[in-house]
């Protein structure tokens, strides 16, 4: 058992090891390749630490595929050998990969091919492609703003009524466990070592502005929560259901590092079971929320700015998860990765019903405040001028004749 347990580990460091001292290796100087269709790239396999000056003459086998056209084999001059590829139907991430190598008086390939190979994206616009980075960065902004209108709010008022504090409870859950996810996958080696052997052609599952979104997105929360402990409240309170729900939440956390440590399950599976709990959170976290206005028969105190940016962010998400499809003509990640895509709907699905609550059900909920007025809160000086009116009214409608006290 113990000797099982230390399989993985050595394993990582000979394949980091190997990836170092390796000779004779074929490298693809552009990994990630787009060009549309009917367009040509060139792509450059390069001999390095090369052993032998027979290698220089060395045929490479090339692998072949409907969506692009090259040549089967290519010839290596001076540890170079150029690949012309054209684009011939949209596609999303076709390998082109040497297969094999012949050099004279050799039996068997002497190259390392195992880097040998280039990742290709055929689309049909470049117009449409510009389009989708917009849109990326359009919902990446709104997401990333979203979280300022709720505590400008807060500011604002000197209050947090209207909030639920479930929803910020779960929220900081969420956020946490999502950045722990994205900054492990995208700094720790080890995780990324296990990947890499696991998923060997596979592009980063993590980026840097996943990173920043996510790291951002747990501040924010977080400073949403002190709003709560310094600002006015209502006798709000975390729900004991949410508390049993959060303790679950973070044993499930808890037990899966135990596990990691006790070398039951890898560290990237530890990592992957952070984006469950994340995902069990955005499932239920708006529940509270939503129930809260449905009993106060009012959103006020609650932000609509938030779901508005939320609401935008969503849909935009959406709209370039099938303008890609559309470019590349490939539906998959609609179906291939159903939970990210419900989730999404989830989110969405919610904030309709925030604001048709607003909107439609309580758009003139009243429940003043002495220190704000604004946009999701009527104005108190008018309210206050009111009564005052319609007390001086009140008055003047009282008996002016005097009272007399018989003996």
């Amino acid at each position: 058992m113990k000797h099982a347990r230390m399989k993985l580990p050595v394993s990582i460091l000979l394949f980091s090891v190997s990836q170092i001292l390796a000779f004779n290796n074929v490298i693809v100087t552009q990994k990630e390749v787009e060009i549309g269709v009917g367009e040509t790239a060139s792509i450059t396999f390069h001999i390095k630490n090369h052993t032998s000056s027979t290698l220089n003459q060395t045929r490479i086998q090339l692998s072949q595929s409907p969506y692009i056209t090259n040549p089967d084999v290519v010839l290596v001059d001076n540890w170079w050998a150029n690949v012309t590829v054209t684009g011939e139907r949209p596609v999303a991430g076709e390998i082109l990969e040497a297969l094999n190598c012949t050099t004279d008086g050799e039996d068997v390939c002497s190259l390392d091919l195992h880097d040998a190979y280039s990742r290709i994206t055929v689309i049909r616009s470049h117009w449409l492609a510009i389009l989708i980075q917009i849109v990326g960065w359009t919902y990446f902004a709104a997401w990333s703003v979203s979280f300022y209108p709720q505590m400008y709010l807060n500011f604002k008022r000197k209050s947090v009524v209207g909030l639920n504090f479930d929803f910020l409870s779960l929220n900081l859950v969420g956020f946490g466990a999502y950045a722990m996810f994205n900054l492990l996958m995208y700094y720790n080696s080890h995780v990324k070592s296990i990947y890499s052997m696991e998923n060997p052609r596979s592009p980063p599952p993590v980026l840097l502005n996943d990173v920043v979104f996510a790291v951002h997105a747990f501040l924010a929360c977080f400073v949403t929560i002190l709003q709560c402990i310094f600002y006015e409240r209502d006798q709000q309170r975390v729900s004991t259901k949410c508390i049993i729900l959060i303790i679950g939440l973070v044993s499930f956390g808890f037990v899966s590092v135990v596990v990691t440590v006790l070398n039951k399950i890898t560290i990237l599976d530890f990592v992957v079971s952070l984006s469950y709990i994340k995902m069990a959170v955005t499932c239920c976290k708006y529940f509270p929320q939503a129930y809260f206005n449905y009993q106060r028969k009012s959103t006020v105190g609650w932000s609509i700015g938030n779901i508005l940016l939320d609401f935008t962010g969503g849909s935009l998400d959406i709209l370039q998860m099938v303008l890609q499809a559309i470019n590349v003509n490939d539906w998959s990640a609609f179906y291939a990765n159903p939970v990210k895509f419900g989730l999404g709907f989830v989110s969405i699905f919610f904030d309709i019903i925030f604001m048709i609550q607003h909107y439609a059900l309580y758009p003139d909920a009243e429940v003043p405040h002495n220190e704000y007025h604004g946009v999701d809160n009527p104005d108190p000086d008018s309210i206050v001028r009111d009564a005052e009116h319609g007390g001086a009214d009140n008055e003047s409608m009282e008996s002016t004749d005097p009272i007399i006290v018989h003996d």
